[in-house]
């Protein structure tokens, strides 16, 4: 059997950052533009999430970026001149990472008649002319400077700042001598492997997950504008899930894979997932697993120890297997991991998410973190799951993963 506990962390974020869509979704279909797409600023800029999911047939941006082959964003909208070759489903994200850098919103830039009005293809402002620039600059910088990779990003010099600083303030901090040695690698450090063993015997080791046959999580899906929402997965080994988001008013929202087709379902219909998307949600029942985590990475390298909350803990970089360079912090004392950031690389930024695991606790053998809260850029992709309950072995009717009738 390969299920583990680490798989299932990155499945539950795929399952829920798509069931989130949902809600950015829910102002976007008020224009043609955004019809296709979630609303650019849900969560985080003019406007703010509901606590009601939309009843609408609105699918993740990543689902409908699919079912349009996810065209660069020059042929899906009017007056693009710097981000040419940038996916339509990555546009929304690198919006957020610039608004976020200058801690500002797309009305900043942007023109916006009230609501959901924008003229997003307007020239109107002469700040829309200066982010042109800078993002040519930065992209400049980064091919002269850094052999292309993203050495500097618009939060490099920003800081939070429409106004970028340029001296440091006064009273300046006590100046190290340059005299002092400088400091010395630490050479205490174990190797990656040792670190990727020690977390495979804190959650219980190989032999405790293959006993494993279904699981079932229960507990809540805490918004970032502080809804609470009834949440629960099932699963069956090996790679088979199903997971349940219950609202208020719009009712069930599901996702399912079945070991070969995936689909969402609200109460409007069904949608399946194919290509891209459907390969993706296929990676996640066996991808990053916390049993074979050596096999998920190549270049990985222990760092440094960092301070994670209060607890030490090893800093493990590497490139997974689709090509994100991601950070894990693997507590020093106990083996279990703390958190993990994936790195998403675009065309001008880097696109961060960082997940926190806490609260382990032992299950029939195993340790699983029974809080996990992620951060992302779009607010409205940023929540936390508090389980109560999780069971093993415990019986999961195989009907629930046969795909319905599309009719």
């Amino acid at each position: 059997m390969k299920q583990t506990t680490l798989k299932l962390f990155v499945l539950m974020l795929f399952v829920l950052a798509s069931v989130m869509a949902f809600i950015t979704n829910s102002h976007a279909q008020k224009s043609q533009a955004a019809a296709m797409f979630p609303h650019p600023v849900a969560g985080r800029s003019d406007s703010t999430i509901h606590t009601e999911f939309p009843i609408a047939d609105l699918l993740s941006a990543r689902s409908l970026a699919q079912q349009q082959g996810d065209k660069p964003v020059e042929q899906t909208r009017k007056n693009i001149q710097v981000l040419k070759g940038l996916p339509e489903s990555r546009l929304f994200p690198v919006m957020n990472f610039i608004g976020d850098s200058l801690g500002v919103r797309c009305s900043y830039c942007h023109v916006n008649n009230g609501g959901d009005k924008w003229e997003w293809e307007s020239d109107a402002k002469p700040e829309k002319k200066t982010a042109r620039e800078m993002m040519l600059m930065t992209l400049a910088i980064n091919k002269d400077s850094f052999s292309g990779n993203q050495g500097v990003t618009c939060y490099s010099c920003h800081r939070g700042q429409t106004h970028v600083v340029g001296m440091p303030p006064f009273p300046l901090p006590p100046r190290e001598s340059f005299l002092e040695d400088a400091p010395k690698r630490d050479t205490s450090l174990p190797t990656a492997d040792q670190v990727f063993d020690k977390y495979v015997q804190a959650i219980g080791g190989k032999a405790a997950f293959d006993k494993l046959k279904t699981r079932v999580w229960k507990g809540t899906y805490v918004t970032s504008n502080g809804t609470s929402l009834p949440y629960e997965i099932q699963q069956s080994a090996p790679n088979k899930f199903l997971s349940i988001l219950t609202t208020p008013k719009q009712g069930v929202f599901t996702m399912v894979y079945n070991g070969t087709s995936g689909w969402q379902q609200n109460a409007r219909g069904l949608h399946e997932y194919s290509g891209s998307d459907l390969a993706e949600l296929k990676s996640f029942t066996g991808f990053f697993g916390g049993i074979n985590i050596k096999e998920q990475y190549s270049k990985v390298r222990v760092v440094r120890k960092e301070k994670i909350g209060e607890r030490e803990a090893y800093l493990v970089r590497g490139e997974s297997v689709d090509g994100n360079n991601e950070r894990l912090y693997f507590d020093a004392q106990t083996g279990l991991l703390l958190r993990r950031i994936v790195v998403e690389k675009t065309m001008l930024l880097p696109l961060p998410e960082q997940t926190d695991f806490e609260d382990y606790r032992e299950v029939d053998g195993v340790k699983l973190p029974f809080t996990i809260q992620v951060y992302n850029i779009d607010s409205a992709y940023t929540a936390t799951r508090k389980f109560t309950e999780v069971k093993h072995n415990i019986s999961v009717d195989d009907a629930k993963f046969k795909m319905p009738n599309q009719n």
